[in-house]
């Protein structure tokens, strides 16, 4: 089971918020339990924060579905973020 989920949100001047929450691992890695690992981006090129959420170790703990999952996300920020919509996460 993936016990690792993700938060999105667009806060003001485009910027995305992507907040990553890790709970229940026994690998001393990780130490956060409580408080979520936030990363802010002010671009909107899709692959540029791909790269750059790539280079975090928690991620390799993510399953591939939940990956594909926060692509879908953020390639829908992106989407609200040009077209001045709200952006509601799934």
């Amino acid at each position: 089971m993936d016990n690792t989920y993700f938060s999105l949100r667009i806060v003001r001047d485009h910027n995305i918020e992507i907040y990553l929450y890790c709970h229940n691992y026994q690998n001393s890695l990780f130490i956060h339990k409580y408080y979520p690992i936030c990363f802010i981006f002010n671009t909107d090129d899709f692959n540029k924060i791909v790269s750059l959420l790539s280079i975090c170790l928690y991620f390799i703990y993510c399953s591939s579905n939940h990956k594909l999952y926060l692509g879908k996300e953020i390639y829908k920020a992106l989407i609200t973020i040009k077209i001045n919509q709200p952006y509601i996460q799934d």
